[in-house]
């Protein structure tokens, strides 16, 4: 047993010492009279058992003094009086609720030992009853701990459901007044180098008048700059004429901004204290402050930026389809509404409910599957979409991480037909030159057999067959170009392209010996078909190698690679040249283009191979790209479909 206090009211110190000896090991004893006022001390307080010794006069003013304490009830008490007690007597002790009456002195050691045992028995009654009050309070506390968890949670939850800043924040500093009793309460937040008041709760209009304004709580500033609560219980001016007893500041930490402001609670006419649990319950209220009025700043920088992107599409002359990753409509422009017919509840369907369009159909599904090859990180996709009335768009698909699709559709009809107005021109006009022009090439070759010509008027000559031979090369390249682009001699069938390649390069190996360039090829041992134009592709490859030595230098070399890759044909022409200037990369492709460089000013050329290629390339839906740097060379590749019946061939092909 732990120590524990005995009180012993009696007059009688003889009495007093020999019950002392009676208490159980470990109880230390004080003395009182029995008719003196216990009052509050907290000293009597720590007390387990009261032993009341009734004097023989006086009897009953003893037992109402001891009735009229705040022990009477609380504190377990034993009775020893001198004579056995009268019926009277016993009703005026009921009220002391005694354990035991003792009839003192005690005699023989039977007596003593049992009222040993008594006082050990009351000492154990203490002890339960203060471990019951103990649990009792725990309980209590536990109870208040659940109900202020309870009612954090119902906050977390309001914060969570609602966008309504002001109704959430009105209830959170509704329950940090509830929880942590105090009177009033606001929310200050800093705007650059000053603070307003946010919200507030049971505070004086002209307080919140002046402090919507402008705030000057240099309390609530230290607690913004250090991070760190404040809570002091003294008379303090917050506020010029606004003085408060006691007051706890919290600071409001946003993700990602640091400390926005602060929660307060206040007490103007308590002094009541703050407690450090009160200050952890608001704390945790801060936190959720700073979640609603985080979750209210995105929500309107979410609102005005979809207002600004619907505004965009509203008023978008291009035809845009947004889609998740799994091909479902998410968002599109008018112009794009009134092209497929799209209505509102279209949002969250699949694309192909809506829109019938095979050509961008297809582009959707070329483009997942380039993105399966590549691991979800696929590339942009364009490609010319038919439409009704003859009308053509060109659709550029683009893959956005985590977003999924965008199309951008451009009307190019009218520059569709003037391509074609331009490319019938060119077709004519070439047409029509070629028949004079080889005619004027014939006598002026003729007129040697006329009679004898002056040195200076042979090189007249061979100067005009020169530029005669350039414009005839220039004439045929455009009827080349446009016989492709329409689609003219280039029926497909399957083909080997390690055939084609070895062709290509034995053409070219004693031009390539003339320059003093080292021309190779490098073919895998297995066959490597393709579906095409044989002529074409080489055509393709002859192009490439041609550049690659003209724009090269002595003791060069070009190399022609190329191999199957799953289900495609890389081909690359690779060489060590002068290199291509990487602002020159992105038009080098287009017709007539030439890179101007002094390096390159003797070397001739129409500055259509290069754009022939790209036709052909791309009439087999493949495609071509370019690696080069000045002085290091460039590499020309291009990939193509592999054939899959490829068993199938006749190896005579």
């Amino acid at each position: 047993m732990q120590q524990a206090q005995v009180l012993i009211l009696s007059e009688e110190h003889d009495i007093f010492q020999d019950l002392v000896g009676l208490l159980p090991e470990g109880a230390t004893a004080m003395s009182h009279s029995p008719f003196v006022d216990l009052g509050d001390s907290v000293q009597l307080k720590d007390l387990a058992l009261i032993v009341l010794v009734l004097p023989q006069q006086k009897t009953y003013q003893a037992i109402e003094s001891l009735g009229r304490s705040w022990a009477a009830g609380v504190i377990p008490v034993i009775v020893v009086m001198h004579t056995p007690p009268s019926l009277s007597l016993v009703n005026a002790l009921l009220p002391l609720h005694p354990l035991a009456i003792l009839k003192y002195p005690f005699p023989a050691a039977q007596d003593r030992s049992r009222a040993t045992q008594l006082f050990t028995h009351g000492l154990h009654v203490a002890e339960r009853q203060s471990l019951k009050k103990n649990l009792a309070q725990v309980n209590e506390r536990l109870n208040q701990r659940l109900q202020e968890i309870n009612t954090l949670y119902t906050v977390g939850k309001s914060v969570i459901a609602s966008l309504d800043s002001d109704e959430v924040l009105q209830r959170i500093l509704g329950t940090a007044l509830n929880l942590t009793r105090a009177e009033e309460g606001f929310i200050l937040l800093k705007e650059e180098d000053k603070l307003y008041l946010r919200a507030s709760k049971n505070m004086s209009e002209e307080f919140v008048q002046r402090f919507h304004r402008e705030a000057s709580d240099s309390i609530a500033w230290q607690v913004i700059n250090s991070g760190r609560p404040a809570m002091l219980q003294r008379q303090t001016q917050i506020a010029t004429g606004y003085l408060v007893r006691s007051l706890l500041y919290v600071p409001l930490q946003a993700p990602g901004r640091g400390e926005i402001g602060v929660l307060g609670v206040v007490n103007r006419k308590k002094s009541k204290a703050f407690t450090e649990n009160q200050l952890f319950i608001l704390s945790s209220i801060a936190d959720f402050a700073a979640i609603a009025l985080e979750n209210a700043r995105l929500f309107s920088a979410v609102a005005a930026e979809k207002f600004r992107l619907r505004a965009i599409l509203e008023h978008a002359a291009e035809a845009i389809l947004v889609t998740d990753a799994e091909s479902r409509l998410l968002l599109w422009s008018h112009t794009a509404a009134l092209l497929f017919d799209l209505p509102d509840e279209a949002v969250g369907h699949p694309l192909e409910e809506y829109i019938d369009n095979t050509g961008l159909l297809d582009l959707f599904a070329e483009n997942g599957a380039d993105e399966d090859q590549a691991g979800g990180e696929g590339e942009m996709s364009h490609a010319e979409v038919e439409l009704e009335e003859d009308r053509i768009f060109n659709a550029q698909l683009t893959p956005i991480a985590e977003v999924g699709r965008v199309v951008i559709m451009q009307n190019i009809t009218h520059l569709k037909e003037l391509d074609r107005l331009k490319s019938e021109f060119v077709s004519t006009v070439s047409h029509d030159l070629r028949t004079p022009l080889t005619t004027v090439q014939g006598y002026i070759e003729l007129l040697e057999r006329v009679g004898p010509l002056t040195e200076m008027q042979q090189d007249f000559i061979q100067n005009a067959l020169r530029s005669l031979r350039h414009i005839t090369a220039l004439i045929s390249d455009l009827l080349d170009i446009g016989r492709i682009e329409a689609g003219y001699d280039l029926e497909m069938m399957p083909c080997r392209m390690d055939r084609v390649i070895k062709e290509a390069v034995e053409t070219y190996l004693i031009p390539a010996e003339q320059a003093e360039i080292e021309l190779s090829y490098d073919l895998p041992d297995y066959p490597l078909w393709v579906l095409g134009n044989a002529r074409r592709l080489r055509q393709v490859i002859e192009n490439l190698i041609s550049n690659a030595i003209k724009y090269n230098e002595p003791k060069g070399w070009v190399r022609v690679r190329a191999l199957r890759d799953n289900q495609h044909v890389i081909v690359r022409v690779e060489d060590n040249g002068l290199g291509i200037p990487l602002e020159e990369q992105p038009k080098i492709f287009e017709r007539f283009y030439r890179v101007q460089a002094p390096e390159t000013e003797d070397v001739h050329g129409t500055g259509l191979g290069l754009a022939i290629v790209r036709s052909v390339v791309q009439k087999h839906k493949g495609r071509i790209w370019l690696e080069s740097a000045p002085g290091e060379g460039s590499t020309f590749a291009f990939v193509l479909n592999s054939y899959e019946d490829e068993t199938e061939v006749p190896e005579s092909l």
